[in-house]
């Protein structure tokens, strides 16, 4: 029996400790997610548990249970992408119990390397989770043609330029917008 499995029976809960230089975190059955094909290259690896860290957002962690020094750098492809309108195939679909769309969580899988400029998203291969049904699978975008290596700093830096570019608006506008969304 191993350790998840003695930690499951007894108490419903395990603990991870995911670095070496955090403290172990509790993990509870209801916040793991099961990846059936697991992931490609890795698919013997099935249940994973997502973390955040304030210092390290927008990026956050997909962590595997077993081995336990097996983690993803993921993000928000919303975030680096706003018009990223990804197809879920209706085999995808139902493979991973989807009824709504709200129970859909859509993650990107970030190549990390030593110079920042040259961190990657992939757009064409998201996560899919079924956060409802606790599970996931990593998918191609249902004949779409985003990049495996979408470059995270460029998108960022055209999104804060654009940003920059818009006037500001004044305290009242803003008052005004919040009223009229209430």
């Amino acid at each position: 029996m191993d350790t998840y499995s003695k930690a499951q029976k007894s108490s419903g809960s395990m603990t991870i400790n995911p670095y070496s230089r955090l403290v172990s975190l509790p993990v509870h059955s209801e916040n793991i997610f099961h990846f059936p094909e697991g992931l490609p290259a890795f698919e013997n690896v099935k249940e994973f548990v997502f973390l955040c860290k304030s210092d390290t957002r927008p990026f956050f962690f997909m962590h595997a249970l077993n081995p336990p020094d097996l983690a993803f750098v993921c993000v928000d492809p919303f975030m680096i992408c706003p018009d990223y309108r990804p197809r879920i195939g209706e085999a995808d679909a139902k493979f991973l119990h989807l009824e709504r769309p709200e129970d859909t969580l859509i993650i990107s899988i970030v190549t990390v390397t030593k110079d920042m400029h040259n961190i990657t998203a992939n757009l064409q291969g998201p996560v899919v989770v079924n956060i409802q049904a606790c599970i996931g699978k990593q998918i191609i975008c249902d004949g779409q043609n985003y990049p495996v290596r979408y470059r995270i700093w460029d998108a960022l830096s055209k999104m804060n330029v654009a940003e920059e570019a818009r006037p500001e608006s004044s305290e009242q506008e803003v008052e005004a917008a919040v009223r009229k969304a209430n």
